[in-house]
């Protein structure tokens, strides 16, 4: 996946006259170069041509133009090496924005808030060209299977028009998919919230919706670190885009290519004893965790004893009201004082929320409601699982759960209802959870732009509105939330 230009450098030439200009950047955390080269041609016209140098490793295009025009050409890497140091944000559409590595630093995001998370090398796509493209064949208009990619406005999707997935599939949405797990990890403490599955280790975890291994590459380093060493972990998701954990990180990985809209998961029973979902009550009837039964294959797989656990965030955004109380349970305490390390919230069904005050919020919540009830997929999936977790209530010797609201800036009323500033940890996981949020409507543009009505010159203008507001102006001071929660059950 093409990364945009991190800066300086150009070349112009026309008429046999040639200009390079080369520009290094030195930062105290990363150092970018930017190469530029020259290309001669014998025509009348002039061709502008950046070719930018990332830390990854790959070779460098070059894209000439027949007419006057500026063009970005940079490396086809086989593999993109993930940092938290500089988190870029994409726009295909419109225009690149970069956001500062002030926000959150990669010292400072790993050392603070999640020890051990690794380095992610994701490899890179090879998505069918918009339009069909080469191989030509008509038959591959309909091979989902061997191509289940293509590409849309600038991004990379499902192409099977049954799927009703409704996010990409490129490395800007692996990124954003990677920050957002980091940031839930940090908040919840670790790589997973059952409160027995730390003194009693699994030996066969599948993971499943694994997208880029990251929280497999976490658990495992979480494991390693308290000495165990001999966990397996299987991963399944519809295409295979984590890296090879076994090779690069001793993880004891394998991959499971599977679509989870099957109502059949392709293990044998009490396979595993520790099952994993994170975020995919998106992908289809099977991951739509409503008390309807759809808990039995993950249960199926499960070994007795072993741990179900899930993941989710809410796709709608609400604003939390002053002097929220505390969640109770008999776990309350421990839940709290992290909720005030993190600086986020604890959720239970006497926290006071409201609608979002934000007005591109409000606009996002009703379009995401609509496009969303078109396509039979919940906007809310942690009012849900709850529920499917209680149908099986029976199945299960023991259950809990977690939920937090993260505010997504510094909230107006927080100050005078706590006495103390938020801490500079604090402000840059609201601020990176912020940036995830931004990026999730980037990702869905086509989708909300079709709910909306909006045409394209209508579209920018509210985007552009949009991220001033959100990024620049404090938009987010009412108290507006992502939402996340876990639920966890021991298998009878």
């Amino acid at each position: 996946m093409a990364v945009p230009p991190a800066g300086g450098g150009s070349n112009t030439s026309g008429g046999g006259n040639t200009t390079t200009t080369t520009t290094t950047t030195n930062t105290t955390t990363t150092t970018t170069t930017t190469t530029t080269t020259t290309t001669t041609t014998t025509t009348t016209t002039t061709t502008t041509t950046t070719t930018t140098t990332t830390t990854t490793t790959g070779s460098s295009n070059n894209n000439n133009n027949n007419s006057s025009s500026s063009s970005s050409s940079n490396n086809n890497t086989s593999t993109y090496n993930y940092s938290s140091n500089e988190i870029r944000h994409y726009n295909y559409n419109h225009h690149y924005q970069y956001t500062p590595p002030t926000l959150v630093s990669a010292v400072d995001f790993k050392h603070v808030f999640l020890p051990h998370a690794p380095m992610m090398s994701i490899p890179a796509l090879d998505p069918l060209p918009a339009g069909g493209g080469s191989p030509s064949s008509a038959s591959l208009n309909t091979d989902y299977t061997t191509y289940p990619l293509g590409k849309q406005n600038g991004r990379t999707y499902l192409r099977d028009p049954e799927s009703t997935y409704p996010l990409p599939c490129d490395v800007p949405e692996i990124h954003r998919q990677s920050l957002h797990s980091l940031i839930v990890m940090t908040v919840w403490g670790g790589p997973f919230c059952s409160p027995t599955t730390a003194d009693n280790p699994p030996k066969k975890v599948l993971e499943l919706g694994c997208g880029s291994g990251l929280w497999t590459s976490a658990c495992h380093e979480y494991f390693v670190n308290r000495g165990q060493t001999d966990i397996s972990f299987t991963g399944l998701d519809i295409i295979s885009l984590a890296p090879e954990l076994q090779h690069k990180q001793g993880v004891d990985w394998q991959f499971k290519k599977h679509d989870l809209r099957k109502n059949t998961l392709p293990f044998a029973d009490e396979s595993f004893d520790f099952v994993f979902i994170k975020d995919v009550s998106l992908c289809g009837p099977m991951s739509d965790l409503k008390a309807d039964g759809t808990l039995s294959e993950p249960l199926r797989v499960l070994k007795s004893g072993g741990v179900l656990e899930i993941w989710d965030s809410d796709m709608v955004y609400r604003t939390l009201l002053p002097n929220p109380p505390v969640a109770p349970g008999k776990l309350s305490e421990e839940y709290q004082e992290q909720a005030e390390i993190t600086g986020t919230y604890t959720i239970s069904s006497a926290t006071p929320f409201t609608n979002a005050q934000n007005k591109y919020l409000n606009d996002y919540n009703t379009w995401i409601q609509k496009a969303f009830d078109a396509r039979k997929l919940n906007t809310m999936p942690c009012a849900t699982i709850g529920l499917a977790f209680s149908s099986e209530a029976e199945s299960f010797q023991s259950s809990g759960s977690r939920r937090v609201a993260i505010p997504l800036g510094e909230v107006k009323w927080e100050q005078k209802q706590n006495g103390k500033p938020l801490t500079a940890d604090q402000m840059a996981l609201r601020q990176t959870t912020l940036l995830t949020v931004v990026q999730l409507i980037e990702s869905m543009e086509p989708l909300l732009m079709e709910a909306s009505g909006k045409g394209q010159a209508e579209w920018d203008r509210w985007w552009t509105g949009m991220t001033t507001d959100l990024m620049q102006k404090g938009g987010v001071a009412s108290g507006e939330c992502l939402e996340i929660g876990a639920w966890w059950g021991r298998k009878k």
